[in-house]
């Protein structure tokens, strides 16, 4: 495959991948079954069999890492390679423990008879194998542009019966970027490492550039375990990235930012009171960061 040129699809498929080359061979079988050719792999540092398995992938593309830069890293680079190294006009991101049901030729259709040609980007709907609705990549409206007396009381999410519709933000699993989004709001920065960079980069999508579009009609399907919101299975520093990248996240992007950040912290605390001080120390290297670092990339 021409790494300048991508032009037999569209559509340019990133993945990041770390450790799991099972899942990762399972992710590529499919994408190629479903005729999906251009596909981009970042290896994050795997010391598994992921790296070999890769280099035996003739016409995928590979970005091989020395060390793991989490998963913001890892799609840092990929939308960067996405601008700078190809002509596609399309990015669908996801996880090498996620693949579509849907086959390219019926996604090129729908983008081609789309009546709204100026979407910055789709969310599609993310499933178990089960068929549910994956909690962890359920796209919403911004909740903290909103006062928090609201927030309180109100589902922003998206429901196992919505139909298509605008969302502030979506996950990084079944993303669909159109190339001049990327290049009006940038890239995302590395500095979340894991978790919230999803969250963040498609708010600055939907406040600089417009409103995302959730199509459920489109289904990946992520093979992971259910998600919890406790924090009882993080270690210290999973911990301490967790905090303190909602709390940049906070106040990068809501208008009511100390009461958020309470009550963030104390609903914390309450779920999760054998943690009390880590998410304290947290919190605290949260609202102290600086906010620049954690912004956006130019291209």
């Amino acid at each position: 495959m021409d790494l300048g040129h991508c032009i037999e699809q569209d559509v340019l498929i990133g993945i990041v991948t770390l450790n799991r080359w099972d899942k990762l061979a399972k992710t590529l079988q499919e994408c190629r079954r479903l005729g999906f050719t251009n596909i981009l792999v970042l290896d994050n540092g795997s010391t598994d069999k992921t790296r070999d398995y890769l280099r035996e992938q003739e016409g995928t593309l590979k970005i091989f890492m020395d060390k793991n830069e989490g998963g913001s890293g890892g799609f840092n680079r990929i939308m960067r390679f996405f601008v700078e190294q190809t002509s596609c006009r399309w990015l669908l991101t996801f996880d090498d423990d996620a693949y579509p049901t849907f086959d390219y030729r019926r996604l090129a259709n729908y983008l081609d008879r789309e009546k709204d040609a100026n979407r910055p980007a789709y969310a599609f709907r993310v499933t178990y194998p089960d068929g549910s609705l994956c909690e962890m990549n359920r796209p919403g409206v911004n909740c903290l542009a909103k006062n928090p007396l609201r927030y309180l009381s109100r589902n922003f999410h998206i429901e196992e019966s919505t139909k298509g519709c605008l969302v502030d933000f979506a996950g990084f699993v079944g993303l669909l970027l159109r190339r001049e989004t990327v290049e009006a709001v940038g890239v995302v920065s590395k500095e979340f490492f894991i978790y919230s960079d999803d969250t963040y980069y498609t708010l600055s999508i939907s406040s600089k550039v417009g409103k995302i579009f959730y199509c459920p009609d489109f289904v990946l399907i992520h093979d992971c375990k259910r998600s919890s919101r406790r924090f009882r299975h993080h270690d210290a520093i999973r911990l301490e990235k967790d905090v303190v990248n909602k709390i940049v996240m906070i106040r990068e992007y809501s208008r009511f930012r100390a009461a958020y950040v309470g009550l963030y912290l104390v609903r914390s605390i309450l779920t999760n009171p054998a943690r009390s001080l880590n998410i304290l120390r947290a919190g605290y290297k949260g609202v102290s960061s600086n906010i620049a670092l954690y912004r956006n990339e130019s291209i």
